[in-house]
């Protein structure tokens, strides 16, 4: 069995594709643990199949502890320490038939397998911080999340809120090496999104929040060192910008099953 935990905030444009994808390239038995938050009051999550959801309302408002409270409700039994555990972000698809035997048999010589933001600029993370096992795809065996405790908690000393640097940190002290899933596009509309994993997973990057990262601040230095952060209050129409070609790029996947591998990764499964 695979546990697969996901968090729908906002919106559910990502529900029906990420189930899509699932259910065609997944090989064997899972579940889906589909927290959802701050949807309009008029939007109820559809009924999909092998998917269980969970109001989240209630919960703190951050990405890293909604994925802490959905993995703690999973249960663990001495049948089932070998079941595989995902962590897969809402805009995250797996494009590979067959990924999760792939994944596994990974997990054979890692104890975590993760995507790895690699090309992504974080300049305020001190270089032992990173890179670090992402949340937007991550696999491990529930035995070892759970019976080692693990979680996606935040380190408030750290410069940035990341989930995953504290659970680095934990793996480096431990001696447990992690397998990284690198960026694998043969074609980039965008330096960080629209990005696939391992030639595995696909993850758009800001589905569901605006399209604004580390790597649009701090890859532009004149702008980054006259505005920081707040690089996107005094340039908007750079998240406008980004919003047209994600909408964009979300329209040609909805339509069309094979448009990332053929546009991102060169190839056709057909």
């Amino acid at each position: 069995m695979i546990h697969i935990i996901t968090n729908h905030h906002e919106t559910l444009k990502w529900i029906e594709m990420q189930s899509s994808y699932l259910k065609n390239n997944t090989n064997n038995d899972y579940k889906v643990y589909c927290g959802v938050s701050d949807l309009p009051v008029e939007v109820n999550p559809p009924s999909i199949e092998r998917y269980n959801f969970d109001n989240l309302e209630n919960v703190e408002n951050k990405h890293a502890y909604k994925m802490n409270y959905l993995s703690d409700t999973i249960d663990m039994s001495k049948e089932n320490p070998n079941d595989m555990l995902v962590f897969l972000d809402p805009d995250a698809l797996p494009i590979q038939q067959g990924w999760d035997q792939l994944v596994k048999d990974a997990l054979e010589k890692h104890k975590v397998i993760a995507i790895s933001r690699e090309e992504n600029i974080e300049p305020l993370l001190r270089p032992d911080q990173r890179p670090y096992p992402h949340p937007c795809f991550l696999a491990t065996t529930l035995g070892f999340w759970k019976k080692n405790k693990l979680s996606w908690d935040l380190d408030p000393s750290q410069g940035a809120d990341c989930a995953g640097v504290l659970l680095k940190k934990w793996l480096a002290e431990n001696n447990h090496d992690w397998g990284r899933l690198l960026r694998s596009n043969c074609f980039n509309l965008h330096p960080l999104n629209f990005a696939v994993y391992g030639n595995l997973i696909y993850h758009h990057g800001s589905g569901n929040r605006p399209i604004y990262d580390s790597i649009d601040i701090w890859s532009r230095p004149e702008l980054s060192q006259k505005y920081g952060v707040s690089l996107d209050l005094h340039f908007p129409e750079l998240l406008e910008f980004n919003q047209k070609v994600s909408d964009l790029v979300f329209d040609a996947i909805n339509n069309d099953s094979n448009f990332i591998n053929m546009y991102f990764c060169g190839f056709d499964r057909r």
